[in-house]
């Protein structure tokens, strides 16, 4: 016999409390297979927010369905091109939508985008040699290995390298966002700004690749696109 499987529900929630209610006559069933639902219910019946709702957007476009959405996910999940998202704030407001009572309308994403912000490496004084390195990096999407001693710039120079790479793509950005929602450290402001991750050295082996009794992303899959600076690497090895 196998040991159970224990999932945590929470982005759940709101489909199941669909199923239970169309399997009551509460609502009708026919209705449920037009849409993708997530969403994690308080004991009011409020929505609230979960991770990876981008994610799932992403991923689950291709299904031809709208997404039903917490309200506080849905201008996220809005940012993938083509997708029909409705903004929800409770269960009841979900169940009036699907017996036609009071219709919800499809959320218009107008997000507050700033433009990306690195610290500039025209601040570096000298230092050209590495400026040039870290130029061709940039170029040529390589990894760089810096060696010196304490306080020859390493660390500077490194949170410096985003700034020269080339603009975000949009389907770049959507990976990337993606990924940093499962985590819920997505910020829409920041869209497609490339992310900087620099974990301390004593990180663990689960904070680095993921993983966890809770799975979420590690630092190397939440660079992604981006630049992940391993300070004190030979420590790490």
């Amino acid at each position: 016999m196998y040991p159970p499987i224990y999932l945590k529900k929470e982005i759940i929630d709101l489909p199941i409390a669909l199923g239970i209610l169309a399997a009551t006559g509460q609502i009708p069933s026919n209705k449920l297979a037009e849409y993708e639902y997530a969403g994690e219910l308080a004991l009011t019946g409020e929505l609230r927010p979960i991770r990876g709702a981008l994610a799932m957007t992403y991923l689950a476009l291709n299904s031809g369905r709208a997404f039903i959405l917490p309200q506080a996910n849905a201008a996220e999940a809005a940012l993938v091109e083509d997708a029909t998202v409705y903004a929800a704030k409770s269960l009841l407001q979900v169940a009036a939508h699907l017996t036609g009572r009071v219709l919800m309308q499809p959320f218009i994403s107008q997000p507050q985008v700033s433009p990306p912000y690195y610290p500039d490496m025209r601040e570096v004084k000298g230092q050209a040699q590495v400026k040039r390195a870290l130029e061709i990096a940039a170029a040529g999407g390589h990894s760089v290995l810096m060696v010196g001693p304490p306080g020859t710039g390493k660390s500077m120079l490194a949170a410096r390298f985003p700034a020269i790479l080339p603009q975000m793509t949009e389907t770049e950005a959507l990976q990337s966002a993606a990924v940093l929602s499962l985590d819920g450290s997505f910020d829409v402001a920041k869209w497609k700004t490339r992310p900087y991750r620099p974990p301390h050295h004593t990180a663990s082996g689960v904070a680095l690749v993921g993983g966890g009794s809770n799975p979420r992303p590690g630092e190397v899959s939440m660079a992604l696109h981006g630049v992940l600076f391993l300070d004190e690497f030979p420590v790490r090895i």
